[in-house]
């Protein structure tokens, strides 16, 4: 889930990806086994966003090309999956709510922002869609609770026990509520005095927000990087985390796993699409947290987390905007 400063950088982040497994002969009812490495070919739409769909053991893919949303096989086979939109938009972030039989979905104009015009800011918008048929329900549109934003970017999304939907835009540096009616508001703005934009996001069951917020810079690195604690009965009093080791440059695509930890990808500081996958320990609920584990990756954006509390994210190549081939890697520490 990236940023205006990332698409400049790196043109071909209009980019969806794709994954697969196989279902492996013997093994109990119910139970499956995913390849580590599992390869997608044929699928000319470039991924940003997975989830893993339980109920039918799929990958659902978003599509930064304002191409449908994707369902994944096991065997490695796709087909559309989203259908109903009134007009394309690009798609980020993803949200499976099973409890309400829902998938939600981040959309923005990647166009737009790609067309360095500053006439044109792109959009903001939340769909939700059936689980079952991938018929569209609600798309609501977002921007315009924030008029005076330079542009908008909306990038990922969390939902709460109530299925309130936490829907981050980057570039507008404001993170909107969506209750389950479709009421849209503002949630919370940054105000924290590091000046850059919500991206990666998870809602704890203790009653609050995990935020990455970070920039991309001129050299294609993240920049004004943070984690914050957002209480959602009480966003005024979100804080920093304060992380008290090396290694967190900012997370783009970011869950909090079974054990309670925030596993997520993020820049190696080193090289644009130069990237670890880490895995942080939060203290004192949240108030400080710590790297536990870190991997260099291959370029990716995100994570998916399958029920085995596996780990998947998808790689990426931002240079190669008519790639066809696309890789699911599962990461192991």
């Amino acid at each position: 889930m990236k940023m205006k400063n990332l698409l400049t950088v790196a043109t071909a982040s209009l980019i969806l990806t794709a994954c697969g497994a196989e279902n492996t002969p013997n093994v109990a009812k119910n139970s499956i086994t995913i390849p580590e490495s599992i390869t997608i070919n044929g699928m000319a739409q470039n991924p940003e966003g997975i989830e893993f769909d339980k109920n039918d053991n799929t990958f659902l893919l978003s599509s930064l090309n304002a191409a449908p949303i994707i369902k994944v096989s096991l065997d490695g086979t796709f087909k559309t999956f989203s259908s109903g939109e009134p007009f394309p938009l690009s798609t980020a972030g993803l949200q499976i709510d099973h409890k309400r039989n829902r998938l939600l979905v981040a959309g923005f104009n990647g166009t737009e922002l790609m067309d360095n015009d500053p006439a044109t800011k792109g959009t903001a918008f939340l769909r939700v869609y059936n689980l079952t048929t991938g018929i569209l329900e609600k798309s609501i549109n977002l921007s315009h609770l924030v008029p005076d934003a330079g542009a908008y970017f909306a990038n990922d999304i969390a939902i709460d026990k109530e299925g309130n939907a936490y829907i981050s835009d980057w570039y507008a540096r404001v993170i909107y509520k969506v209750d389950v009616d479709g009421k849209a508001t503002v949630f919370w703005s940054n105000k924290t005095g590091i000046p850059s934009g919500p991206n990666g996001l998870d809602f704890h069951s203790d009653g609050y927000l995990l935020v990455s917020i970070l920039n991309v810079d001129a050299k294609g690195l993240y920049a004004d990087y943070a984690l914050i604690k957002i209480p959602v009965a009480e966003p005024s009093a979100a804080q920093v985390v304060k992380i008290t080791n090396a290694g967190f440059t900012g997370f783009d695509g970011m869950l909090i796993n079974d054990k309670g930890n925030i596993v997520g990808v993020t820049n190696s500081g080193k090289a644009p699409g130069g990237n670890m996958f880490i895995e942080l320990s939060g203290n004192e609920g949240w108030t400080s947290a710590e790297v536990v584990h870190a991997k260099v990756i291959n370029a990716s954006t995100t994570v998916a987390l399958t029920p085995e509390n596996k780990n998947f994210v998808i790689n990426q190549d931002f240079t190669n905007p008519m790639k066809t081939s696309w890789t699911i890697e599962q990461i192991k520490f």
